[in-house]
Parts: structure tokens; sequence; C-alpha cells
């Protein structure tokens, strides 16, 4: 039981780690692209 409950955990705190590096990229590349389409269209 123990082992199945770190295995747990475990995949948990890979499924965090994921999510969190995903949110952080879109979250940049978001942030990029709307500097760029509010200098195109403010120029």
């Amino acid at each position: 039981m123990n082992r199945i409950t770190t295995g747990v955990i475990v995949s948990l705190l890979i499924v965090a780690a994921a999510l969190a590096w995903t949110t952080n990229r879109y979250h940049g590349n978001a942030v990029k692209y709307k500097g760029q389409r509010d200098t195109a269209t403010h120029s």
C-alpha cells in the first residue's frame, strides 16, 4: 500500500509540474503576441 501511495504522489507531482511549465510557457507566448499586436496596431 505504501508503494502505491508513493507512486500516486510522484505521478501527481509530475503532472502538476508539467501543467505549471505549459501554463508558464503559453502565458509568455500570449504576452509576446499581445505586445506585437499592440505595436502593429498603434504604430
